[in-house]
């Protein structure tokens, strides 16, 4: 009778050993920076175009069709309908991002830092701007995951590389909310 216990034992810590493995989740960080960049330029227009607020010129004419050329590849009718609605927001949340008021966190949403010498209507507007974007964003986020085939539970990793990339094509003033939770402004 011991006998036969101890070939199932034997069994069950085989069964076991064999059954303990370790699945490895492929995160594709570079399909998810290009989209980000790709987004990023696309709903706020590049550093120099944001710096050059003249009118075209021949070199920024050829390098939007350079870039154009290069156009996203994570895309499908979500996160396109989600970049227009972006993109449209982007002029009236310029001057609350450039002013100090609203800065870039670190978690790739936006944060209202102050509203201090704001009127009541402005507040309102700056906390109404403030939401829509960071719903539309956690929206893309999502999008873009479920685009990549990237599990819901990896949806933090997304934000922080889409966080880098709205820092970095954030307009001068902006707080930008470094890894370690304090704030500097660009």
């Amino acid at each position: 009778m011991r006998s036969v216990n101890t070939k199932y034992m034997v069994g069950l810590l085989a069964f076991l050993i064999t059954a303990c493995v370790t699945v490895n989740i492929y995160f594709p960080a570079a399909e998810v920076k290009q989209a980000a960049e790709d987004i990023a330029k696309d709903v706020r227009g590049s550093q120099q175009d944001q710096d050059l607020e003249k009118g075209p010129t021949s070199w920024l004419f050829f390098e939007s069709q350079a870039y154009a050329a290069g156009e996203l590849t994570v895309s499908n009718a979500t996160i396109r309908q989600l970049k227009v609605r972006m993109k449209a927001r982007y002029p009236s949340l310029a001057p609350y991002l450039k002013g100090g008021f609203v800065g870039e966190g670190a978690n790739g949403l936006l944060v209202i830092r102050s509203d201090k010498g704001l009127g009541l209507k402005k507040k309102a507007e700056l906390k109404r701007l403030v939401n829509a974007e960071n719903s539309d964003r956690m929206a893309l986020y999502r999008a873009v995951a479920q685009s990549l085939n990237i599990p819901s539970s990896q949806i933090v990793r997304v934000q922080k590389i889409f966080a880098t990339e709205w820092q970095k094509t954030a307009p001068r003033g902006t707080f930008i909310q470094r890894p370690s939770g304090s704030w500097v402004r660009k």
